[in-house]
């Protein structure tokens, strides 16, 4: 090492050190933190390879090993994924998850950046992708053979009843929160106002029994309506409710100076709404929105006590297999890791987003 590098290298340790010397309790739990971490990663790297079932090793080694059953994942991954829906058609259900997964990450791709397309062939192509998904999944049409809907399992039930909830919910929720924003129409003013604190204030389960068990004995003699369809509209209007505040925040927190603006040039209450109010408080209240999506698709796993088998339930009935019984923790590691990577992909598009509204106030 040259002279002149000698006295560069002393006098970035010797900053170094001061800096976390200075403070010996921050430097203590960052020790503490970083060996919690480092020892949570081994044991999570033992339990997934050094003390892990290979893939394709005889399934009777898991009874012995202290580590991942590698040959659970490898024959029971299909069934977690599609439950019961017949064997020879599984390519439906894979291509309706998809599809979904391609909208809600288009969709969000499109939030991040900004660019929207039209918002008719925007709205068109998600109705499009949501009878699509029914098609697929129930059959009887397009030479498809019929499927009942008690054998819609697994991914597909999930992204159905989350995304296409989600995605009607939210501009429920934006006309629920004009409508309790306004004061001129009292009345609706007042309605939105207590449909928005009656959602909030029943738990979710007690809806979607209302909408299993009660919804059909109110529809007239002879007609029917699916299971599926009945969570579906429940999980819409309760989420609704939630989305609504979530907008209604936004709103509240706009300066009565925006309202001003928009009167001094003639706009009515809808075009001031569209064009002013509704950008502004969407993204005032995007951290909101993204938490109450996040919860949303979490808690569509609820499903489960009414008799629709979601991924985790496919998940148990994996293990229920008397040649697997030892590997819970493998099936549900399946559907936490699936969790766990679809939540954060949510988390980074509103850090993304939130990133991108303080970016714009700082330029204005």
């Amino acid at each position: 090492m040259s002279e002149m590098a000698q006295p560069i290298v002393s006098g970035g340790l010797a900053a170094w050190l001061r800096k976390h010397l200075s403070r010996p309790g921050a430097s203590l739990l960052s020790l503490v933190s970083g060996g919690l971490v480092l020892a949570i990663l081994w044991v999570i790297v033992d339990w997934l390879v050094l003390s892990a079932v290979s893939p394709f090793a005889d399934p009777a080694a898991c009874a012995e090993a202290a580590g991942a059953c590698w040959p659970f994942w490898v024959e029971k991954s299909r069934f977690i994924l599609f439950g019961t829906y017949p064997f020879e058609a599984q390519w439906r259900p894979m291509s309706v998850s998809l599809l979904l997964l391609g909208l809600s990450v288009a969709t969000g791709q499109m939030a991040v950046s900004g660019r929207w397309p039209d918002m008719r062939l925007f709205a068109g192509l998600w109705a499009a992708g949501m009878v699509a998904s029914f098609v697929l999944m129930g059959g009887g049409v397009l030479d498809l053979a019929p499927v009942d809907a008690t054998r819609w399992n697994g991914l597909p039930i999930l992204l159905i009843l989350s995304t296409i909830a989600l995605a009607l919910a939210l501009p429920v929720g934006v006309l629920l929160a004009l409508a309790r924003y306004q004061t001129r129409h009292r009345l609706l003013h007042r309605a939105a106002g207590a449909y928005v604190e009656i959602m909030r204030g029943v738990p979710m389960v007690t809806l979607l029994f209302v909408g299993v068990f009660v919804l059909p004995l109110t529809l007239p003699k002879g007609m029917a309506i699916d299971p599926i369809v009945a969570v579906l509209v429940a999980l819409v209007f309760f989420h609704a409710a939630y989305f609504a505040e979530d907008v209604r925040s936004g709103l509240m927190a706009l300066p009565a100076g925006q309202h001003e603006a928009a009167a001094s040039l003639g706009l009515g209450f809808w075009q001031t709404a569209r064009l002013i109010l509704l950008p502004q408080a969407i993204e005032r209240a995007m951290p909101a929105l993204v938490n109450s999506t996040i919860g949303a698709y979490k808690d569509t796993s609820l499903v489960v006590i009414l008799g629709l088998h979601d991924l985790s339930a496919t998940a148990r009935m994996a293990f229920s297999d008397v040649a697997w019984g030892n590997q819970a923790l493998e099936a549900y590691v399946f559907v936490g890791v699936w969790f766990l990577l679809s939540c954060s992909y949510l988390s980074w598009i509103g850090r993304r987003l939130a990133a991108r509204a303080a970016k714009g106030r700082r330029r204005a």
